[in-house]
């Protein structure tokens, strides 16, 4: 179950939404934490997706489970930016409605900025 879950709904006022989950990583393999698929590097397009800010003033908390957490959201927002990227979904940024942690996995729910146009409702069918 080492997949990444992105499902978008576009609702009938033109609303862009979208849930987007990735596997938690084990803790057993601390060692990875330099791992993979980083190679895109900081430098965005247009800036940050937004939506992201009110996390900062907790960095001063020393437990390794909080530094995993932190690793983990980290992976999340990467893991979501390089989605959109691929998928042209959000393409001036989201904003975060929520963010939680299930037993195995890590969700996040948006909206992204702006509405949907008719070449999002062609690429991007609702599925139920």
């Amino acid at each position: 179950m080492d997949e990444i879950f992105f499902e978008t709904k576009i609702k009938q006022d033109g609303t862009k939404l979208f849930a987007f989950s990735i596997p938690l990583m084990k803790p057993r393999e601390g060692a990875k934490d330099g791992g993979g698929r980083g190679g895109r590097g900081q430098g965005g397009e247009g800036g940050g997706r937004g939506g992201r800010g009110g996390r900062g003033g907790q960095e001063n908390r020393g437990s390794s489970s909080q530094k995993s957490s932190d690793r983990m959201t980290e992976q999340l927002y990467a893991s979501l930016d390089e989605k959109l990227d691929e998928t042209g979904y959000c393409q001036t940024g989201y904003i975060e409605i929520d963010t939680h942690q299930t037993e195995d996995r890590l969700h996040l729910l948006g909206e992204c900025n702006e509405t949907a146009s008719e070449l999002d409702r062609l690429d991007f069918p609702n599925v139920n």
